[in-house]
C-alpha cells in the first residue's frame, strides 16, 4: 500500500477537503497560526493535517504546522512532497515527556493514542500513558503558555456500559470495569479527559474535548489496523469475503472521515473552552452485521458474501461494553455541524482510494 506523493491531486481527497472547507467559515482564525499535531500519521490525525496543508496550498492560510510523528518514513507515505515545504514540521519527540517547540505555538491537537482493541492486550501500558501522561505534558506546556485553542482527542468509549436511555448525550454516565483489560483505553481517556478538565478550572488552558465515535474513511490503515471496519475494508480489497468473528448485533454510528475532520475544526474553532462534544452520525447507526452486508454489495461484481469465525487473536480485547443506544450530537449541530456522507457513499469512496492506492 503506498499514499499518493500529491494527496490533492486525488479527486476523493480533494472533494473531502473542499467540503471540509465549505462547512464553515471560521478559517481566518488558523492563518498565520502555529499548529502541534500529535499522532499526525495516524488516520484521523493525517487528515486534519492534510486539511491544514489543504489551506495554506489553496488558500494562502500561512499556517505553521508541527507534526508531531515517530516515523518519517510514515509521515513521508502519508503527506508525500508536502513533507518539503518550509511549513511542515516534522517533530520526532516522545509524547509522553515536555514538550519541546521553540517556535510560537498557538493550538495543540492532541491525537496520539493507540485506538485499536489489537493493543490493549499486548500494550496495555503503551496504550494508556499517552492519553494519560502524554495528555498532562501538553496541559503544562498549555498552562505555561498561552493558547488559542487546545482539542483533546477522546472517544466514545468514556460511556462504558449505558443502562435504557433514549439516546447518549455529553452528560450520560455509564459503567466501566477498570481492571477489565479492554477498557484500558476507555478508561484513559476518561483520565485524559478528566485533567483536561482540571487545567481549564485551575490554568485557565482553553481546552476542548471531541469524543470520537466509530470513523472511518481513505486514510484507513486497512493491513494492520484489527478493527471490524478495516477488517471488512480489507478484505474487499483484497476480493475475500467478510469474515465476522462475533455475533455481530453490537450496533455503531459510523461516521465518514471527512465530516469527523469537519466536526473537530468545527470544536476546535467555534466550540466552548472546557466542554465535551460526541462525535459521530446517528443517522448512519448500524449493527456490525448490517454494515458487513452493506459492504458486500458495495462492489456485487466481486460476488463477496458474509462469512462467521471465531476470533484467535490472545492479543485482541475488544471493549466488553455492548452497546445498543445511539450517540447524540444535538451539541455539535448546535455550533453549525452536520453530517453529510452515508455509509455506503463513505465506504465506497474510501475502498475506491485504497484501491487506487493499492494498484497505483
Amino acid at each position: 500500500m503506498r499514499y499518493d506523493a500529491d494527496f490533492l491531486d486525488n479527486h476523493i481527497i480533494r472533494e473531502d477537503m473542499q467540503m471540509i472547507y465549505q462547512s464553515l467559515k471560521a478559517w481566518n482564525l488558523l492563518e498565520r497560526s502555529g499548529i502541534y499535531i500529535t499522532g499526525a500519521t495516524g488516520m484521523i490525525a493525517s487528515y486534519f493535517v492534510m486539511f491544514l496543508i489543504f489551506l495554506n496550498e489553496v488558500y494562502g492560510s500561512c499556517i505553521e504546522i508541527y507534526a508531531g510523528i515517530r516515523s518519517v518514513e510514515k509521515a513521508r507515505r502519508r503527506f508525500g512532497k508536502y513533507c518539503d515545504r518550509e511549513y511542515l514540521h516534522l517533530i520526532c519527540s516522545d509524547i509522553n515527556t515536555p514538550l519541546v517547540i521553540q517556535d510560537p505555538i498557538h493550538y495543540i491537537v492532541h491525537a496520539a493514542s493507540l485506538a485499536s482493541p489489537q493493543y490493549y492486550g499486548k500494550m496495555p501500558v503503551e496504550t494508556m500513558l499517552p492519553n494519560v501522561i502524554g495528555t498532562c505534558e501538553l496541559l503544562k506546556y498549555g498552562a505555561e503558555n498561552p493558547l488559542k485553542g487546545f482539542l483533546f482527542f477522546s472517544s466514545g468509549s468514556v460511556y462504558g456500559s449505558v443502562g435504557k436511555t433514549a439516546d447518549i448525550v455529553e452528560t450520560t454516565v455509564g459503567s466501566m470495569d477498570w481492571m477489565a483489560a479492554g477498557n484500558v483505553y476507555g478508561e484513559s481517556k476518561r483520565c485524559g479527559e478528566a485533567m483536561c478538565s482540571a487545567y481549564f478550572r485551575e490554568y485557565g488552558v482553553p481546552v476542548k474535548i471531541a469524543r470520537i465515535h466509530h470513523t472511518y474513511g481513505p486514510t484507513m490503515d486497512v493491513q494492520n489496523d484489527k478493527r471490524v471496519f478495516a477488517e471488512f475494508a480489507n478484505n474487499i480489497l483484497n476480493n475475500n469475503n467478510i469474515v465476522l468473528k462475533s455475533d455481530g448485533e453490537d450496533k455503531r454510528a459510523f461516521c465518514y472521515l471527512g465530516d469527523t475532520t469537519a466536526a473537530l475544526f468545527q470544536i476546535l474553532l467555534n466550540g466552548e473552552a472546557g466542554e465535551c462534544y460526541n462525535v459521530g452520525n446517528p443517522d448512519q447507526y448500524v449493527s456490525i452485521r448490517e454494515l458487513a452486508e452493506l459492504l458486500t454489495g458495495v462492489f456485487p461484481e466481486k460476488g463477496l458474501r458474509v462469512e462467521f469465525q471465531k476470533r484467535e487473536d490472545a492479543g485482541y480485547c475488544a471493549s466488553p461494553v455492548r452497546r445498543m443506544t445511539p450517540v447524540n450530537v444535538d451539541k455539535l449541530k448546535e455550533l453549525g455541524w452536520n453530517a453529510k456522507v452515508t455509509v455506503a457513499d463513505g465506504f465506497t469512496r474510501s475502498l475506491q482510494y485504497l484501491s487506487e492506492m493499492k494498484d497505483g
